[in-house]
């Protein structure tokens, strides 16, 4: 699908996937445990997630209709659930450590694509 950077061009993901059908979005990273620190899934039109069957915890982006982070989750554990994000139009999940690595906060831009 692309990369993920913020507005200065700074490369947050070199290699973004797109969970946009209903069986993509179905497997997510369930039982997967190769997502590398350069790679990422992106949900289109979610507002939140669940990590159940997930083997690794993943850095969570939630993303409004223009790509500003709106809610991040750093590290979350397999099994658990993220609240509704109602102003999320978007989730990206990142490998663990990417929010700490970018310096990643509220308010930034991501674009996708």
């Amino acid at each position: 699908m692309g990369r993920a950077t913020l507005k200065n061009g700074q490369v947050v993901v070199a290699d973004v996937r797109a969970a946009d059908t209903f069986w993509k979005k179905f497997r997510g990273l369930m039982w997967d445990d190769s997502l590398q620190p350069d790679e990422a899934l992106w949900f289109p039109g979610d507002n939140w997630i669940h990590c159940f069957f997930m083997k690794i915890p993943i850095d969570v982006l939630f993303l409004d209709k223009h790509g500003v982070i709106v809610y991040m989750k750093e590290k979350m554990k397999p099994w658990t659930i993220s609240p509704p994000v109602f102003r999320a139009k978007g989730v990206l999940e990142c490998y663990p450590g990417t929010i700490e690595r970018h310096r990643l906060q509220v308010g930034q831009t991501i674009v996708i694509g």
